[in-house]
């Protein structure tokens, strides 16, 4: 069992359980010495920091993330040892589990709008059903439209799916649908995958691999009973899809206006505005404009429903969850009376382009473990939308990571072409995380995390200013 530290505990503890013989390695050398104990001495589970010879064992599991240049991949492959990813071995233990007899499961990954998709669907979901939904927010329960929090502080690499199951069964719950953000892939066991986008794509590996590569698993491993919901600009992913049994649907997705469509290929499900197709929505609309558009959903060409959405938030953000939430919701037997309601009552899910009220000052959130530089742009593009309709004052920006192990961290040398291109469109530029420090600019300053940052903000900003934050980060 390669890497303790991503998900490598439980799948290890799992295997174990089972009757296997495990060794961890602690690849990254991050797991404290009294955890490895721990798993030495109650589950017997053989731990070491350094690397084992590949001949002693039958099969390797390694994220696909690790690098291959890793002592003990490299052995695997000269032997012809089988390696199998967390992702595929999380799966081969979720089939075994009598537990989910019976209990669908949907997993969503892909780069951007994991979150909210799996948010949304729930909501719609839980009209219904009860769904039990793991996302980076938390484990949480709904229930006719309400959710209950179960646990909190999982990651979303797939050994957590197996920690997230336990929790709710020993809560004395059962579920009708489990829903699981996961990244990078899928286990292959679920009877709903959803991809959200491939887009942008980066490398993992340590740049051996990209990781929209790794994302197929959850297309090339689907179920042949299963359903796939891809968006239409993933060429990867659809070419994939053809060797695949699973039935496949696809989704426009309207955020990413630059992503390629296929020649020909007309997706299931559209998301339109008011302002016309989404692609047509230009740069110059203001907020009030947007404040008082609709979306209209469209399957196969036949509007389901059109919604006016809640002001408070910038529901454009949301357009790709949209459109990948009630595609799903319609397939899995959800009417569009109930979609449309979730929709319309939605008011945006915390630290994802939120609008709130900070010591009487207007705060837009866009603080997430998804956050990246694109999105930081998109946010500061809407921040001074709202600057120019609302007659605010100055934008104080607090900008940077908690934590660079946050899904790849944000770079620092993306942070620091950002703010040589967009930095004097704000009046103070407060970078969040140690890795920042080196970057300069004009009317910048520095903090260790979040709340430190907004504290800076909210001394610099008065009540017509607007803070905008966008740091990389659990929540």
């Amino acid at each position: 069992m390669l890497d303790l530290t991503h998900g490598g505990i439980p799948i290890a503890k799992s295997l174990a359980a089972a009757g296997n013989e495990v060794t961890g390695i602690d690849v990254y050398g991050t797991v404290e010495p009294g955890a490895l104990l721990e798993l030495e001495e109650k589950y017997g589970i053989r731990c070491s920091k350094i690397p084992f010879p590949s001949a002693k064992f039958d099969l390797l599991v390694a994220p696909v993330h690790l690098d291959p240049a890793y002592p003990m991949l490299v052995e695997a492959r000269s032997q012809g040892k089988t390696v199998l990813s967390h992702h595929q071995i999380v799966g081969e233990i979720l089939k075994s589990d009598s537990r989910l007899s019976g209990i669908k499961t949907v997993e969503v990954t892909g780069v951007k709008a994991k979150t909210s998709t799996a948010s949304l669907l729930a909501d719609m979901l839980s009209r219904r059903f009860e769904v039990a939904l793991h996302t980076s927010r938390g484990l949480e329960y709904w229930k006719a439209g309400s959710s209950s929090l179960i646990h909190k502080g999982l990651s979303i690499t797939p050994g957590s799916i197996l920690v997230a199951v336990d929790k709710v069964f020993e809560s004395g719950l059962m579920p009708d649908f489990f829903i699981f953000e996961i990244s990078i892939g899928g286990t292959g066991t679920a009877d709903f995958g959803i991809l959200t986008t491939l887009l942008p794509d980066y490398g993992i590996a340590n740049n051996t691999a990209l990781a929209s590569e790794a994302k197929l698993q959850l297309v090339r491993h689907a179920k042949p009973e299963g359903v796939l919901l891809i968006n239409s600009g993933a060429e990867k992913a659809l070419e994939a899809a053809k060797k695949s049994q699973a039935k496949v649907l696809t989704f426009k997705d309207p955020f990413i206006i630059e992503s390629p469509q296929i020649p020909d290929q007309i997706a299931d499900f559209v998301l339109e505005s008011k302002c016309g197709s989404a692609s047509s929505i230009s740069k110059s609309s203001t907020s009030s404009e947007l404040s008082g558009s609709f979306i209209r959903f469209m399957h196969r060409g036949k509007e389901i429903f059109s919604v006016s959405p809640r002001p408070g938030y910038n529901f454009l953000a949301y357009r790709t969850a949209f459109v990948a939430a009630s595609a799903a919701a319609l397939e899995l037997g959800i009417g569009h009376e109930a979609i449309s309601s979730v929709i319309e009552k939605f008011e945006g899910l915390s630290g994802r382009m939120q609008e709130k009220v900070m010591n009487g000052i207007c705060l837009i959130d866009n603080s997430n473990s998804g956050m990246d530089i694109l999105s930081a742009e998109k946010a500061l593009e809407y921040a001074l939308l709202k600057k120019k309709d609302e007659r605010k004052g100055n934008i104080i920006l607090v900008l940077g990571e908690e934590a660079s192990q946050v899904c790849e961290g944000l770079p620092p040398e993306s942070v620091q072409r950002f703010v040589e291109k967009f930095g004097t469109k704000c009046s103070q530029v407060i970078l969040v995380g140690e890795r920042m420090r080196t970057i300069s600019g004009k009317n910048i300053s520095y903090a260790g995390n979040l709340h430190e940052g907004l504290l800076k903000a909210s001394k610099f900003a008065g009540g017509v200013d607007i803070i905008l934050s966008s740091v990389k980060c659990f929540r």
